[in-house]
C-alpha cells in the first residue's frame, strides 16, 4: 500500500519531536536528581552546622562550670641549696627551677602560693693541727646534724634587722665599732625572686620582672591569695624558677661528737650539752625550698575542659 508522502513527512516530523521531548525528560530528571543529591548535602551540612552552634552556646565558660569532683590539692616544688665546699663562693643571682606535670585524672586550680624553706648545715672542712685548728672535721659541704638542722625559716627577711644597726636603748655599745659589731640577722631565712610559667602553653605569670618572696609572706607569714584562680589543663607542665638575692651565710653552733667534730686537741670532744664546755663550730648554710601551690583538682572532668 503505497503512503501519502504528506502523511509520511507528517510521522516523521512527530517521531522527531517525540525524540527531542524524551531528551529533554532526560535531561529535567538528570538535573533534579542531581538538585536532590545537593539537597541532601545541604541537609547534612545544615545539621552539622546546627549541632555546632548548639555546642558553640553551651560551651564552658567557667571554671566553676567544668564538671567534676573538686578535692583539694597541693602543687608542690622543691630546689635545694647544698652548703658551698669554699665559703669564698657565692650562690646569689643563681638561678634554680623544678617543674612538675599536672596528672591526667583532672586540671588543677590554684588559688594561693605557699614557701618555706627547710634549714640544713653543711662542714667548712678541717684545717691546722691539733692545737690550732680542726683537722678531724668532716670534709667541707658534707651535710652536719646541729640545732639548726630540719628548722623551717620564713622566706623573706623583712623583720630582720641589719648587720651594724642600732637597735634600741641598752642593746650594745653605743659607738660605730659597737654597733658594727652587733649581728642581728636572723640565720636560713631565703630571699628570693620567682617566677612562674606554664609550660604546656608557653605562657608567663608575670611579664620580664620576677617577683620577689617579700610578697609571699609578711612578718606574720600571711600567703599569697590570688586575684583570680589559676588554671592547668591536664597534661600540661608548671615550672617553678627561684633565683637567690643573697647567700645564706655562715653560723656558729654548737657541734654534736657524731657529727666528727674536735675541739683542738680535746679527746672525747667537749659535750655542747654541758654549759660549761659546750664546743662550738663554723658551719655553712643550706637547706631546702619549698614553694607549694595550693589549689584543687576536677576530677573526672571532660575532655578537654575548657
Amino acid at each position: 500500500m503505497n503512503q501519502d508522502p504528506n502523511m509520511a513527512a507528517y510521522l516523521r516530523k512527530m517521531a522527531t519531536r517525540t525524540e527531542r521531548v524524551e531528551a529533554q525528560m532526560k535531561a529535567i530528571t538528570r538535573a533534579y536528581k542531581q538538585m536532590s543529591s545537593d539537597y541532601e548535602d545541604n541537609k547534612l551540612e545544615l545539621g552539622k552546622l546546627r549541632k555546632a552552634l548548639k555546642k558553640a552556646a553551651e560551651r564552658i565558660r567557667y571554671i566553676e562550670d567544668i564538671p567534676g569532683k573538686r578535692v583539694p590539692y597541693f602543687q608542690t616544688f622543691q630546689i635545694n641549696y647544698p652548703g658551698p665546699t669554699d665559703p669564698s663562693l657565692s650562690a646569689a643571682g643563681e638561678r634554680l627551677s623544678d617543674s612538675k606535670p599536672v596528672s591526667m585524672d583532672g586540671p588543677f586550680v590554684c588559688t594561693t602560693y605557699l614557701s618555706a624553706f627547710l634549714m640544713k648545715t653543711y662542714s667548712l672542712g678541717p684545717f691546722g693541727t691539733q692545737v690550732d685548728g680542726r683537722p678531724n672535721d668532716p670534709p667541707a659541704g658534707a651535710e652536719v646534724i646541729t640545732p639548726l638542722t630540719g628548722r623551717w625559716r620564713p622566706v623573706a627577711s623583712t623583720a630582720d634587722p641589719f648587720s651594724g644597726a642600732y637597735i634600741g636603748g641598752g642593746m650594745g655599745p653605743n659607738t660605730i665599732a659597737g654597733a658594727q659589731a652587733t649581728q642581728t640577722f636572723r640565720p636560713g631565712t631565703a630571699d628570693f625572686l620567682f617566677e612562674i610559667a606554664d609550660e604546656g602553653v608557653d605562657r608567663l605569670r608575670q611579664n620580664q620582672v620576677p617577683i620577689p618572696s617579700r610578697y609571699l609572706f609578711s612578718e606574720f607569714d600571711r600567703p599569697l591569695y590570688l586575684p583570680v584562680s589559676d588554671f592547668f589543663e591536664r597534661g600540661s607542665s608548671i615550672r617553678f624558677a627561684a633565683t637567690l638575692t643573697r647567700d645564706f651565710g655562715l653560723a656558729e653552733v654548737n657541734y654534736s661528737v657524731y657529727n666528727g667534730f674536735g675541739e683542738g686537741n680535746l679527746n672525747p670532744a667537749p659535750d655542747p650539752t654541758v654549759a660549761t664546755n659546750a664546743g662550738r663550730v663554723m658551719v655553712a648554710l643550706g637547706g631546702t625550698l619549698y614553694f607549694t601551690m595550693l589549689g584543687y583538682k576536677i576530677l573526672q572532668a571532660q575532655s578537654p575542659a575548657v
